[in-house]
């Protein structure tokens, strides 16, 4: 046990390493392996590793690969399987964990210099690894996917020539029976189980004396934030097999701030690993580090380095923000719930289950277009359940403002932790810590849940509990997030999971509702047919049949299909007649129902309700199911649902009540504002009934500012406008409803993941709207360091005709399809007639293609329409 935490949580030193050291001359440098590799099966290879980790061992005939890569994603890349994701290809490719794989590269290590020490680190191997150095085995196994392991490899590397590593892989179990990532029914297994070298392969050097782990708590004396105690930590390792004595120096600094050196001088034992803990500095205003919408993510500099003989032997650096994050609990329904502060300011956590690509290919455009997404919906969390090790994204949501809320995952090998081997507690903890000290010091981090749906078994969680506290762990923790499993969870995670109608979300007597703290729920998500069209063929288009199930869940899963929203489309629409008409209203329905969930959450704030996750954010594959975009950045229904109702300052209305509140999700008060709430008549417009009452909105908070009364005269499907203004009249917040006299009603719940409607609103009234081509639209285009900006001016020239749900899209080219990621700052747009707004579109101009830009025009009574960008 000893030996195996000694090679996952700290580091191999070889039997043949080094003794002492002269530093003098030493090199400190980090350089990532990513080329030069290549991977085969292992099956028929009857050469053992130290005869493929011989350099110049001929890989004729493997697949060149280039790292990170998984097995099935080197396998992509090489057309071995060729566009999985399309239709039913998937099927194609056969089980490939029944096999173990070889990775195996080739590297020129940096020329030698006295003192100077080498190290191999692996940021994730999944699942289980032989490594294998230049004709040595450095581990015999390497096992955890989510455990850094590391080596020193001094005694085997050849310095300033080349080198060759092979590793022996073996995937995980099918059906998450091994502690790995685990992506349960949200989409089919990975063939291969994400089996390979799917984190960082890096050969660093150091002096005698190595540093891991630089961290900074931060603790402020709260409810006060004018002050900071900072308590600096770093690991120092000693390298050879004699005693060292190392200088640690490290300074904190940030622009405009004056900067704080500390210093400490230890001695280390041969091979020695040891926290070095620096005694807490006090600094009076700090700069704080704040979520987005209630100030600037901040950031400070750590530098820390240790010398050694009279030299530099490490340096380390990092970025951390000052900031604390506190919790507190409180009583809503008779359940305990978890509320959460920043900085002692309450704040309403509101975000998305992330997941990555199934393959696990990302990139920093890939990370870059997550972040922004999410900031751009308004939304301030993601929720990492088990897909841990992303670590370009955590240094993102750091610069953004962005929560991170990571943790380990459900229905798996990790919640049935009571028949763990000793090997699976081991691994478990080595996880933890690996992932802990990820996380730790970025100021994204908020909470970490050792369990989703059931908490660890009592040994098992007190030793992650123990592991934390030696870390220093400074964010709020919770067992799981589920209170059906444990009544002191201090989150809920009742469902929903397939769509419901928006009045359940305000509905605070039903499950799922908007009341205290939930760790996930949401509904199916198709995506806009554009999209559709990338990953099916025309004739699985329409009717949806076995190939669009295909993309809904896991297949066997209550979820390999969108049942539930066809049939509200269906009901509430009019029934769909084909995959343009059901792309059309699909596009409506998503809108209305993540614009009503996220409202209710936010309208319930510190009330009733104190954070909720929507699941999911994105997709790992194509998908119909659970997404607020879709696997391909186009943004939809869902996307722009959400950022109406997560905006700044914005006006709501209570599908339950009919009360209409404004929401002011900053620290700044608004003062001098006017909520009108007006009712029209569907096709007509006619105006049916409308108030305006004074509005102050205080800061982070929600305000009742009036209810409708039943309004007689009303069509069946009638639209309702909010608007807030400001004192000079300017839109502060615009939002239109479309309803019905005959409301959406709810059974009880039906089952865990459901409460089926008993009668659906008829918004059938909103295919009589009358067509409206009299929409004009200008542009102009600005373009500066590759990102582009289009202005786009709209006018409704009708003189009677409400022009509805327009959709403004940047194209690549003339009847091209939308440059994908982009932003606008509005979208979905409603004009009644002689109205005009303005949209901008941002974009990168390389995902043009080359291609001119094109705005295409259309909307749900608006033919669709080509307009060249100037």
């Amino acid at each position: 046990m000893r030996r195996l935490l000694a090679i996952l949580v700290s580091t191999l030193t070889l039997a043949l390493a080094i003794g002492v050291v002269d530093a003098r001359a030493a090199t400190v440098t980090s350089t990532e392996l990513t080329s030069g590799w290549a991977l085969r099966s292992a099956t028929g290879l009857s050469d053992t590793g130290a005869a493929i980790s011989q350099v110049g061992y001929s890989t004729s005939g493997w697949n060149p690969v280039s790292l990170p890569s998984t097995v099935l994603a080197g396998l992509v890349a090489n057309n071995v399987y060729q566009n999985i994701f399309f239709g039913q290809n998937l099927k194609n490719v056969p089980d490939l964990t029944g096999q173990d794989w070889w990775f195996r590269g080739e590297f020129t290590a940096a020329a030698t210099s006295p003192g100077q020490v080498y190290w191999l680190r692996f940021k994730g191997i999944s699942y289980r690894a032989q490594i294998w150095l230049n004709g040595t085995q450095l581990d015999a196994n390497a096992v955890g996917t989510m455990v850094g392991h590391e080596y020193n490899a001094t005694g085997v590397i050849h310095p300033g020539a080349v080198n060759a590593l092979a590793i022996r892989v073996t995937p995980p179990a099918h059906d998450c029976k091994d502690l790995s990532f685990c992506t349960v029914d949200w989409n089919p297994e990975a063939p291969d189980m994400n089996a390979g070298l799917w984190g960082k392969t890096l050969l660093d050097t150091s002096g005698p004396v190595a540093l891991r782990d630089p961290y900074v708590k931060t603790v402020l004396p709260l409810p006060a934030t004018n002050a900071a105690d900072l308590t600096v930590y770093v690991d120092a390792v000693n390298a050879t097999a004699a005693p060292v004595t190392t200088t640690i120096n490290a300074t904190i600094s940030k622009a405009g701030q004056p900067s704080i050196p500390l210093s400490q001088t230890v001695t280390l034992n041969a091979n020695e690993r040891r926290e070095v803990a620096f005694a807490p500095v006090h600094v009076t205003d700090p700069v704080l580090w704040w979520p987005y919408q209630f100030g600037s993510p901040e950031l400070y500099q750590l530098s820390v380095s240790a010398t050694a003989g009279g030299a530099t032997s490490d340096t380390k650096g990092i970025d951390f923000g000052i900031r604390q994050f506190t919790d507190y609990r409180t009583t809503v329904n008779g359940t305990s719930f978890a509320g959460y502060k920043v900085n002692g300011q309450n704040i309403m956590f509101r975000g998305g289950g992330y997941m990555w690509d199934m393959l696990q290919r990302w990139d920093t455009k890939t990370n870059a277009a997550h972040i922004k997404y999410v900031k751009d919906m308004g939304l301030n969390t993601i929720r990492l359940e088990g897909t841990l090790g992303n670590e370009e994204l955590y240094d993102l949501a750091d610069k953004a403002g962005i929560m991170v809320m990571p943790g380990f995952v459900c229905c798996s090998a990790w919640e049935n932790d009571s028949g763990w081997s000793a090997e699976q507690a081991q691994v478990a903890l080595a996880s933890l810590d690996t992932q802990m000290r990820a996380t730790r010091a970025h100021a994204s981090t908020f909470l970490w849940t050792y369990g989703s749906d059931q908490p660890p078994t009592a040994a098992h969680l007190t030793a992650y509990k123990n592991r934390a506290t030696a870390l220093h762990w400074q964010n709020p923790t919770l067992d799981n997030v589920a209170t059906w499993s444990n009544a002191n969870a201090g989150m809920k995670m009742d469902g929903p999971y397939v769509w419901e109608p928006p009045v359940l979300w305000w509905d605070t007597t039903k499950a799922g509702s908007a009341f205290g703290t939930t760790g996930e729920e949401g509904t199916e998500s198709p995506p806009p047919l554009e999209s559709v069209q990338r990953f099916l063929a025309p004739a699985d288009q329409w009717p949806l049949g076995t190939a669009w199930n295909y993309h809904a869940g896991k297949a066997g899963s209550v979820f390999d299909n969108t049942a539930p929203f066809t049939a509200g489309l269906n009901s509430r629409y009019g029934t769909a007649t084909g995959a343009a008409d059901y792309s059309r209203k699909a596009e409506l329905q998503n809108y209305e129902n993540t614009r009503a969930f996220f409202e209710a959450w936010n309208s319930h704030e510190y009330t009733q309700s104190f954070g909720t996750i929507f699941w999911m954010l994105n997709s790992a594959w194509p998908s119909v199911h659970w997404n607020l975009y879709d696997y391909y950045f186009k943004p939809g229904g869902g996307y722009f649902g959400s950022k109406k109702a997560n905006e700044p300052v914005h006006i709501a209305y209570d599908y339950a009540t009919k009360k209409v509140f404004v929401v002011n999700s900053t620290l700044t008060a608004r003062s001098g504002l006017t909520a009108t709430a007006t009712l029209y008549n569907i096709p007509d417009l006619a105006q049916k009934y409308t108030t305006s009452v004074p509005v102050t909105a205080a800061a982070n908070s929600s305000t009742q500012v009036l209810t409708i009364p039943t309004v007689t005269g009303l069509s069946s499907t009638y639209f309702i406008r909010l608007q807030v203004k400001d004192a000079s009249g300017a839109t502060v917040s615009n939002n239109l409803y479309w309803y019905s006299t005959t409301a959406d009603t709810l059974g009880n719940k039906s089952n865990w993941y459901r409460t089926t409607p008993k009668n659906s609103a008829n918004l059938t009234g909103l295919n009589s709207l009358a067509g409206n081509p009299n929409l004009n639209a200008t542009t102009s285009r600005a373009t500066s360091g590759g990102q582009e900006t289009v202005t786009i001016t709209l006018t409704n020239t009708s003189a009677t005709n409400l022009a509805f749900f327009v959709r403004p899209e940047i194209t690549a080219g003339n009847g091209g399809t939308e440059v994908v990621p982009v932003t606008y700052t509005d979208n979905y747009i409603s004009l009644w007639p002689g109205e005009s707004t303005t949209v901008t579109a941002a974009y990168q101009t390389a995902d043009l293609g080359g291609q001119a830009p094109y705005l295409r025009l259309r909307g749900y009574n608006i033919p669709t329409s080509f307009v060249p960008v100037s």
